[in-house]
């Protein structure tokens, strides 16, 4: 920066002459010097010989054209919100102009708003000659927010595995399900914006905000204490259907259950068009149905299960279901059925678990049932049994084996936890009998809220077991004095069959055959096929 009191300026009749009061200066300085003051055009030998010598010189002559007053000059920005002012230097020996010569220039340049007086005062104390200075700025607009819709639970959100997270990738699912009155979705609604104004006084407008609102179908509803919140009001899948919301009660999937998919936990009723590869498993509260096979995989429901192709188990996964399973064909597979399981084909190295019966008569001769173990509570019925090999083949109808060791079970427990109940009731009641007459310590005391707690311990697992023996009784009653093995076709040696109890092992091949327990010989007999027919379990 030039120190202007090193410099000093003089017109006289012949000229201008220029002064310096110390040599602590550069060319450049007195050049500088010479510009502020608006002496543009200088002899420069006599500027360079004063560099040198410091003596007074005379820089030019008079020239009264170029002995201008200071010019003002506004220039506003494109988008009117920022106005300029540059102030061409007065000659020496003209005033600078003022606050107010500068407030006139932008009135008269139509600048009245943000007008910053300070920057304007800077301008003229400094003495800043030619050079743009912002002195004046509009009011930009406050910007709005669109409304948009926040999904809570996204149906279609790829499944997010992070970089340092292990993941069962047979166990996940790409299925978004949802409960009633859990949220979905919300909404943020818009908020506007502000105009704002130029240094001119014109509006500037804010952009333009856009509404949106809820695209919602069946199972889903707006929350009535909060519209800007939208709820599931069903159990169901949530899909989204055109960038519409629903939920739909029956699970419809058009492929395999493969990683694609992934594996399934459902509320309702599951429909698979494809198959279940090895390793992932179905669950559903309702019904399940399958149009291809079923490989190593866990199917579970809590209705009725129907594979059209059937189950290729490879000795893992189990199909369970408290209804009905209907099937082509089952090769080392484990199923398990609240009811009735129902095979159109072969039966192979399986395990079969019926509460009612297990058929395989198909109008052909593959209905056959050969190795494995088949239990059922009222009938086993198939076109053939067992194998030409002698293939180890197990038939179980009746009491089913495991209820009964459940029976044997609860019956143990039951006994174990009443006599533990016979023997703190005394210790208990003396205890109370001396708490009464205020011979109770610490110690015996701690002893009485022991066996109190322990009592009704006790007591509330004896009710519960009490019940689920009750429960256990009935299903046994039902098959306790029914059961019957039928075998249209043919029986194979090498099949054991035990019906109620009682076992008998096939020797020599026997045709269109029915084996029924005699109770009173204490023994299984053979009937023709269709001995008892058409009433389930004979």
């Amino acid at each position: 920066m030039i120190d202007k009191e090193i410099f000093s300026l003089e017109a006289r009749p012949d000229g201008i002459y220029l002064s310096c009061f110390s040599k602590d200066f550069k060319e450049n300085d007195v050049y500088a010097y010479l510009k502020e003051y608006g002496i543009l055009r200088y002899d420069f030998k006599a500027l360079r010989k004063f560099v040198a010598d410091g003596e007074t010189c005379r820089v030019c002559p008079r020239n009264p054209a170029l002995e201008k007053d200071a010019k003002i000059l506004v220039t506003i920005s494109g988008d009117k919100m920022t106005a300029n002012v540059a102030i061409e230097p007065p000659f020496f020996t003209k005033p600078w102009p003022g606050v107010e010569d500068v407030m006139k220039a932008l009135a008269a340049n139509h600048v009245k708003v943000g007008i910053n007086e300070s920057a304007v005062e800077s301008i003229l104390a400094r003495k800043l000659g030619n050079q743009p200075v912002a002195v004046a700025s509009g009011i930009p607009p406050v910007e709005g927010k669109d409304a948009y819709i926040e999904l809570i639970k996204d149906p279609d959100k790829p499944f997010e595995v992070r970089d340092d997270e292990k993941i069962d990738f047979w166990s996940r699912s790409t299925i978004v399900t949802v409960h009633p009155g859990q949220e979905i979705a919300v909404k943020h609604p818009l908020v506007s914006g502000k105009n704002g104004v130029d240094v001119t006084g014109g509006v500037v407008k804010y952009k333009p905000v856009r509404n949106v609102e809820f695209s919602f179908g069946d199972g889903l509803k707006r929350d009535d204490m909060n519209p800007l919140m939208l709820l599931a009001t069903a159990e169901g899948q949530l899909k989204n259907e055109r960038g519409r919301l629903v939920v739909l009660p029956e699970l419809d999937i058009h492929r395999d259950i493969d990683f694609a998919v992934g594996s399934i936990d459902f509320t309702g009723a599951v429909k698979i068009h494809g198959s279940v590869r090895d390793g992932f498993h179905v669950v559903a509260q309702g019904n399940i149905s399958i149009n291809g096979t079923v490989e190593g995989a866990d199917i579970d429901s809590q209705g009725v299960i129907v594979i059209q192709g059937g189950v290729r188990g490879t000795g893992k996964g189990t199909i369970r279901a408290n209804g009905d399973i209907s099937l082509g064909f089952c090769e080392q597979a484990t199923i398990r059925a609240g009811g009735s399981i129902l095979v159109k084909n072969a039966i192979l190295h399986s395990r079969l678990y019926a509460q009612r019966g297990v058929i395989a008569l198909d109008s052909g001769k593959h209905s056959q049932i050969a190795g494995g173990r088949i239990e059922a509570g009222l009938e086993v019925a198939c076109n053939i049994l067992g194998s030409e090999m002698g293939t180890k083949t197990e038939v179980i109808v009746g009491l089913p084996p495991e209820q009964l060791e459940k029976r044997k079970i609860f019956t143990t427990e039951i006994k174990r936890c009443e006599d533990n109940l016979e023997r703190v009731e005394p210790n208990l009641a003396l205890l109370k009998k001396m708490e009464s007459a205020g011979q109770l310590d610490d110690n015996k005391r701690a002893m009485m809220m022991n066996l109190t707690k322990m009592k009704f311990q006790l007591q509330a697992a004896l009710d519960g077991m009490k019940k689920e023996l009750e429960a256990l009784d009935e299903q046994l009653a039902l098959v306790r004095d029914k059961g019957i093995v039928r075998v249209k076709d043919v029986c194979y040696g090498g099949v054991i069959i035990s019906v109620r109890g009682l076992k008998y092992i096939v020797h020599e091949p026997c045709k269109f055959t029915s084996f029924v327990a005699d109770d009173e010989k204490r023994e299984i007999v053979l009937k023709p096929f269709d001995y008892n027919k058409g009433r389930l379990g004979g």
